[in-house]
């Protein structure tokens, strides 16, 4: 339910920002400013799935470490270590999601970019009207996607920060 409305109010801030602005001066900040701050981020995103699965593979050592260590006490019992094992599994899958997310829309935001100026012979615009012009819904759809992947990254952050807390999930359970 909340990312239906995260989608929605996405949707929305989109299209009355589109709606607010000039075509020509949102045309010039989505091809300069914003495409170049989502390169970056986008590439930001896949550089923290990196950096952060040799420490998930860490966290992964310690705890078979922790399930092999017989001769001292047990720090956690074997159920509380299936449980971190498997909250950590649903973790490092939600940050594949957000970052596969972030490289395919950017992806699809550069093809947008293109169909945007390409001009094919005897296809015309379908909707004749004085506010949904070609330009405008294409803005809307590559402003859409900017913020979409904007969201990817935060929540890849959010994921980040409750990854390094791995240890302290039981914690949170009781």
């Amino acid at each position: 339910m909340n990312r239906i409305l995260i989608l929605l109010g996405i949707i929305i801030a989109s299209t009355v920002l589109n709606l607010a602005m000039d075509q020509n001066s949102i045309g010039i900040l989505l091809e300069k400013l914003i495409f170049n701050s989502i390169s970056i981020l986008v590439g930001l995103s896949i550089a923290i799935v990196g950096i952060f699965l040799s420490s998930i593979n860490t966290v992964y050592l310690s705890i078979y470490r922790l399930t092999k260590n017989k001769d001292q006490e047990e720090i956690f019992t074997t159920e509380e270590i299936q449980n971190i094992k498997s909250k950590l599994s649903e973790l490092v899958d939600e940050l594949k999601e957000n970052s596969l997310f972030s490289l395919y829309t950017f992806l699809a935001v550069i093809v947008i970019f293109f169909l945007k100026e390409i001009d094919i012979p005897n296809v015309t615009w379908f909707i004749q009207s004085e506010f949904i012009t070609k330009v405008f819904v294409i803005n809307t759809l590559i402003l859409i996607g900017n913020f979409l992947i904007f969201w990817a990254i935060i929540d890849s952050m959010k994921v980040v920060f409750q990854i390094s807390k791995a240890f302290e999930l039981i914690k949170e359970d009781v």
